[in-house]
């Protein structure tokens, strides 16, 4: 009643007092008798009149649902039966439901009248709040799907709640500059994201979707964390923000089993972007006796000439740019006019092509610089890559976890 306003606050800010309310406290255990007590609340009195009590009373004190039932059926019995002579006294009920939803799950046996009665206020004619009512069955059913928010929200947000405002842009990051600013609400998990950027590189089965991952960035880098696609948005930027303001989220892929697919522009980008900094490095050539090839040496002019030609450059390359599109321990293999004279020869080929063409044709260029990789460098069960394998898929077995070159923690 303090959060709805019908109570003095004494001091005690909205944010205080909802992280209160939304604490239980486990060390209450309750027996039958005290249970009758403490269930004041004639809504679920009422709700539970036909049910036996041998089936009753063990499931709402199983892991203290009872304390969560009760504060449920407080915030119902305030918002159906309100007298209060404060105007938004209902609404800050709702507001204060709303925020239960997203944390609590309540037991097995409320919840089909809970659900129902949040249902019918959103159908309902003329209610007005069956916008709310709708949000907070969602919330209940994200809370009883993922477990619920565990991270008091904080005051910026709980302050956008109570303005009626239950989402914000969230930004996102991938490799090569490119983000997204995404719509998060008070239950969007990670796998929420993950499917929304997924549908957006048109990637919709489930098996390419579980090789996304998002992590939080914070410390400048030095710490780096995979979460948990049931992990809630909202909590780990609440956590994040206590101790790096300048935190980010970053969209990778980590495994590489499924088809790439090169006629979506984003997904080409955004793997292009991911597996050029590991190619330059020479995290991914394998040299087979430490020995060049003619073949080898124009296969790698041909990848510089497509870096050159994804910058949407219409001149040659400079030799210092060629010194950047080639793996430092490949460069050296033979003089800078030579590679000079087969970058330009390969540049002129791949003039005809667009920006986005030139990263799908360098994701999809048959790859010899890595080919009969030893036995030891394949993990096992993985067969060793066909002469005329991409360079994307020549690359998978040394792509099961890019690093990040930071800190994981």
């Amino acid at each position: 009643m303090k959060f709805m306003g019908d109570h003095p606050l004494r001091g005690q800010s909205e944010h205080f007092v909802i992280c209160t309310f939304l604490k239980v406290k486990k060390d209450r255990w309750c027996d039958k008798q005290e249970a009758h007590q403490s269930l004041h609340s004639e809504i679920l009195l009422s709700m539970i009149a036909k049910q036996s009590d041998d089936v009753l009373f063990p499931q709402l004190i199983g892991e203290y649902g009872l304390m969560k039932d009760e504060a449920y059926c407080q915030v119902l019995k305030q918002i159906t039966a309100n007298t209060s002579s404060k105007p938004d006294s209902c609404q800050k009920g709702w507001r204060l439901l709303y925020v239960l939803t997203a944390y609590c799950r309540c037991s097995e046996v409320l919840k089909p009248f809970l659900v129902k009665f949040l249902q019918d206020a959103c159908k309902s004619p003329g209610a007005l709040f069956q916008g709310i009512a709708k949000a907070c069955e969602q919330n209940l059913r994200k809370t009883f799907q993922f477990g619920g928010r565990s991270v008091f929200p904080s005051s910026m947000e709980l302050k956008a709640i109570m303005a009626g405002r239950s989402s914000k842009r969230q930004l996102f990051l991938f490799l090569g500059g490119i983000e997204r600013h995404l719509k998060i609400k008070t239950c969007s998990v990670a796998l929420n994201v993950i499917e929304e950027l997924c549908y957006e590189m048109a990637l919709q089965r489930l098996e390419a979707m579980d090789e996304y991952t998002i992590f939080i960035v914070t410390n400048r880098g030095q710490n780096v964390r995979p979460l948990n696609k049931r992990e809630y948005i909202l909590d780990i930027a609440t956590e994040a923000e206590q101790i790096d303001s300048n935190y980010s989220f970053w969209f990778r892929r980590v495994i590489w089993a499924q088809p790439l697919k090169f006629d979506n522009e984003l997904s080409v980008t955004i793997h292009y972007n991911q597996v050029l900094p590991d190619y330059l490095k020479g995290l991914l050539n394998v040299l087979p006796q430490g020995k060049v090839s003619e073949q080898q040496f124009n296969q790698i002019a041909k990848l510089a000439a497509l870096q050159h030609r994804t910058k949407d450059s219409l001149y040659a390359p400079t030799i210092h740019e060629i010194v950047e599109y080639i793996p430092a321990q490949l460069f050296t293999r033979q003089g800078p006019q030579q590679w000079m004279h087969l970058v330009t020869q390969h540049t002129h080929a791949v003039q005809s092509l667009n920006p986005h063409q030139a990263r799908a044709q360098f994701l999809g260029t048959p790859s010899r610089t890595c080919t009969n990789t030893s036995s030891t460098q394949t993990p096992k069960g993985t067969a060793k890559p066909k002469k005329d394998s991409t360079i994307i898929s020549v690359f998978c077995p040394r792509m099961r976890n890019l690093p990040m070159n930071n800190k994981v923690k």
